[in-house]
């Protein structure tokens, strides 16, 4: 007996990803306190690079395992899970600035990230079509990196606040992650409030049939590879390099960060435009490759304000293509192997990332401000070739491939 087709629901997607809000507020705020906040309390750029690799490293373990897991069993048990995970690892970093102890506190963290980036993007393609995929992807996109944003500008506001309360610096910022982490908590209730009665029918069997177009994904997989490895570099630790630069603290580097991030947000409106008007891979191209021109810009720039703007232009040029992207990863396989995509995806991103975000922090470390920004953009152009060569030049077959699912 065969199951009905689906129905689209982009309705129940938008809520979803309302629900998220909560727990992206808190992941924002909890970037600038480990990228550029530790670094003024005693903490090393190299800590605090190794805390963001301990958290992707994780990812990258826990993301395959998790990912099948996802295709067999369904999405929605392990999307909760993984946010309750995630709410207890942020209110973890509330408790202590103890190193060792926020070292274990970001595995956990990198856990429930794996849980919810194998579960996410294959959720919300389970539950649209090709109709209307584009734009809940692009909603997402939004979501994800607005809420993120304001997460990230919190800081511009304790000065005020210090002076208003009569806290500490150091005070205030504890008292802020004890909030978010506390709040987070509402997401996992929420996808549970919103999932309960969902029913997941894209492997009624409960068996992984293992993975199909094993050579696209390894195409990907080269551009997410090298893009990634060239981004932890100095992407990760940017409100770092703002200290060791300009001797910026977090109170001005978090809003540049925050506005950085909203109109990546915003710029993903832009995308299904860009699509349609260039093709969707040579938007990706375009966006893509114009960013990369202002990040190697930035290691010349001897200006804070300059060097923010230029930032804050190619964040939003390097991720206009998004959800572009993620829609077309999706698209070109079958539903119950979006989980293990999604996974690997994932994992060729940030394994790569993870690694060089340690050495990025032990590089500016030693004073070497400049050379991060040319390691990642050699990387960057290597990653943009692949992804010319493998989809571009080869339009044809990749058109078949997403006409198969």
């Amino acid at each position: 007996m065969t199951s009905q087709p689906r129905t689209p629901t982009p309705a129940k997607a938008s809520l979803l990803i309302v629900s998220f809000i909560p727990m992206f507020l808190g992941v924002g705020f909890l970037q600038i306190i480990i990228g550029a906040w530790f670094v003024t309390v005693g903490f090393t750029a190299a800590q605090a690079g190794a805390l963001i690799s301990a958290q992707g490293i994780t990812v990258v373990v826990s993301s395959i395992p998790l990912g099948i897991v996802s295709d067999i069993y369904g999405r929605k048990r392990l999307l909760v899970l993984g946010n309750i995970i995630g709410a207890v690892g942020l209110l973890g970093f509330a408790l202590t600035t103890d190193f060792w102890y926020l070292l274990a506190v970001s595995v956990a963290l990198g856990f429930a990230e794996g849980a919810s980036v194998t579960t996410w993007n294959a959720l919300l393609a389970d539950i649209t079509d090709s109709s209307n995929r584009n734009r809940v992807f692009s909603l997402s996109f939004i979501m994800i990196n607005v809420t993120t944003g304001v997460g990230l500008a919190l800081p511009a506001l304790f000065p005020a606040l210090q002076g208003a309360f009569g806290v500490s610096n150091y005070a205030i910022h504890r008292q802020s992650l004890l909030l978010f982490g506390l709040a987070s908590f509402a997401s996992p209730l929420m996808f549970y409030s919103l999932l309960r009665s969902h029913k997941e029918i894209h492997n009624p069997e409960r068996k992984w049939t293992g993975l199909k177009n094993k050579g696209t994904l390894a195409k990907l997989g080269f551009t997410a590879t090298t893009i990634g490895f060239g981004a932890g570099f100095i992407i990760p630790l940017v409100g770092s390099w703002f200290f060791y630069r300009f001797a910026v603290a977090d109170n001005i580097s978090g809003p540049i960060l925050a506005l950085s991030n909203i109109l990546i947000g915003f710029s993903a409106v832009a995308s299904p435009r860009l699509a349609s008007k260039f093709g969707q891979m040579e938007a990706i191209l375009l966006t893509t490759g114009s960013s990369m021109l202002f990040m190697l810009s930035m290691a010349f720039i001897p200006v804070f304000a300059v060097a923010a703007g230029f930032y804050i232009v190619r964040s939003a040029l390097m991720n206009m293509a998004g959800p572009l992207l993620d829609s077309f990863s999706m698209s070109i396989f079958p539903a119950n192997q979006r989980g293990v995509v999604s996974a690997m995806s994932n994992v060729m991103f940030r394994l790569p990332n993870s690694v060089s975000t340690y050495f990025g922090g032990v590089i500016l470390g030693m004073g070497m401000l400049q050379l991060p920004f040319f390691i990642a953009s050699g990387l960057y152009i290597a990653g943009l070739a692949g992804f010319y060569f493998f989809f571009v030049l080869n339009k044809m077959h990749t058109a078949e491939l997403a006409q198969l699912q």
